[in-house]
């Protein structure tokens, strides 16, 4: 993460829910609270909306002195819901096994989120979740709101009890730790590198209790279009890039269609695309690029799996615009991304 990166750090607003229900049980003035940051409580259900990660960090530190919970960020993340989590949430129920629920965690993070980046690494007998963060923005109750939010979510989702086999904080220990024993129930530690939580492959076959292949399908159509969309400015070619990804599954990507869906006709798109230095087969390809590299990067999503996402005829045609792109094939860069020996 660079520092352009450091700097607009954002979250969804739909995800303060859970730190304003929290609140409302502790009898705090939420409006006032909120008002404070000129947020307007209406904007929560927009899960659209976005705000600095700094602000949401300072309201948990408020909230902190508000309720005299030095735990704020545990027992937030303890009681999350799905709502919290939009797309991204839904998309995850919705998925047969564990697996495919972290498959799409990485893949979709961003929508809540992007003051970090998470990676899963599969061994043989254990997965291995790190949060990447260099941003000064996710301070302790950030990084254990999130960290109760995945424990408890997954339980959820799964209908068990699981806990994972360790977790790692990169803040110091704090003066107690009864709290973090009571919701993760495994070994904790501080001070580490980055945040880490390990627990054993078993769990990726666990099958998710409102599996619904239908849904998924659509979820991940739409999810698809708003990774582009998300942060685009107004410039045109954003627009035509937010299209191309919502039709990307389908493999109704020409020229004419996605004029048509941005209601153009295709010289119009030419004409506007040639006024920005680019053509229409520039901008199709720019789009498959990045969603790939995104997705290539995580160690679980299969070659096959991408280059359906990517709307590809078939495996060596994704292989041969890949090699294009990187000058690698896809395994040769994952390989390298991944820093696998």
């Amino acid at each position: 993460m660079n520092a352009n990166t450091m700097m607009t750090s954002q979250i969804s607003a739909a995800y303060l829910r859970g730190l304003i229900d929290f609140l409302r049980l502790r009898n705090i003035d939420t409006e006032r609270f909120l008002g404070r940051y000129k947020v307007n409580e209406s904007i929560i259900e927009n899960f659209q909306a976005r705000l600095p990660v700094e602000h949401f960090n300072q309201m948990l530190y408020e909230a902190e002195t508000l309720t005299g919970d030095s735990n704020i960020g545990l027992h937030v993340g303890e009681q999350i819901k799905p709502n919290q989590y939009g797309v991204l949430g839904l998309s995850i129920m919705n998925c047969k096994t564990l697996e495919e629920a972290v498959q799409r965690h990485t893949r979709y993070e961003n929508l809540v989120c992007n003051v970090a980046m998470s990676r899963y690494h599969v061994s043989a007998d254990k997965v291995e979740l790190t949060w990447d963060t260099c941003a000064p923005e996710a301070t302790r109750h950030i990084a254990e709101e999130n960290v109760a939010s995945w424990i408890t979510f997954a339980r959820w989702i799964s209908g068990t009890d699981l806990s994972p086999s360790s977790i790692q904080f990169q803040h110091a220990e704090p003066d107690s730790v009864v709290e973090h024993a009571r919701i993760f129930r495994c070994p904790v530690t501080f001070g580490g590198d980055r945040v880490r939580v390990t627990f054993p492959t078993s769990f990726l076959k666990l099958a998710l209790r409102q599996y619904d292949p239908t849904m998924l399908a659509m979820l991940d159509k739409y999810a698809e279009g708003l990774l582009l969309q998300l942060n685009s400015s107004d410039q045109f070619v954003d627009q035509v890039k937010a299209a191309i990804s919502a039709q990307l599954q389908s493999g109704e990507v020409s020229l004419g269609h996605i004029a048509a869906t941005l209601e153009l006709s295709e010289r119009q798109l030419q004409r506007k695309l040639k006024e920005d230095a680019l053509t229409y087969q520039a901008v199709l390809d720019d789009t498959r690029k990045t969603l790939a590299l995104k997705q290539i990067e995580g160690d679980m999503i299969d070659f096959s799996e991408i280059t359906f996402l990517l709307g590809f005829s078939d495996q060596s045609a994704f292989q041969r615009a890949f090699k294009k792109w990187t000058d690698l094939t896809p395994g040769q860069y994952r390989k390298k991304h991944i820093n696998r020996p």
